[in-house]
């Protein structure tokens, strides 16, 4: 199951928001236990991820854009850009996640590449940007691995009032991940 020939890429819609906000809201739970308080992630978590993503759909940004990868009508993961969202590092990559148990199997290597050639379509100057947690090593593994540079360190104001030490990792040439 999850052969990666048979996962379709796309771009999400209205009737994808209640997948991708289960899957967010998975994905922080399983992986920001060190960050955000336990009584968010276990009582708060899936509603405010589905209340942000119904907001996001219902009326969204003009530079917004989100790919999802599915197979057989299953959310694998998904990702989630603003090619005008930071006007100092440029394009904000706002969210990638993958369904535990399949990373490492080029799904999120995958949209990440569409996330970069749709960038590069409409907005080709633009860096690309996105905040990783200090905490989360394997993410800061994967993004290096696709060229991505540490740029700086940075907090994050989390939804539950945290405050979680970021760093900011930044691709100046974000066609490179084309190449990878």
């Amino acid at each position: 199951m999850h052969s990666s020939k048979d996962i379709n890429y796309r771009i999400a819609g209205i009737d994808d928001v209640a997948a991708i906000a289960a899957l967010h809201a998975l994905s922080w739970q399983q992986n920001y236990k060190d960050a955000l308080q336990a009584e968010y992630l276990a009582e708060k978590a899936v509603e405010e991820r589905l209340s942000l993503w119904q907001q996001r759909f219902a009326k969204p940004v003009k530079d917004q854009v989100v790919f999802i990868a599915e197979q057989s009508g299953e959310l694998l993961g998904f990702a989630a850009l603003f090619y005008r969202g930071s006007e100092r590092w440029g394009a904000y990559l706002d969210n990638l996640h993958v369904k535990s148990g399949l990373q490492g199997r080029g799904i999120g290597k995958a949209l990440l590449k569409r996330l970069a050639a749709y960038l590069l379509q409409h907005c080709p100057e633009q860096q690309l940007c996105l905040l990783v947690n200090q905490n989360n090593l394997k993410a800061q593994a994967f993004y290096r691995k696709l060229g991505a540079v540490n740029a700086e360190g940075s907090c994050w104001n989390a939804p539950d009032g945290s405050v979680v030490p970021t760093y900011w990792f930044v691709w100046q040439k974000p066609a490179s991940i084309l190449e990878c």
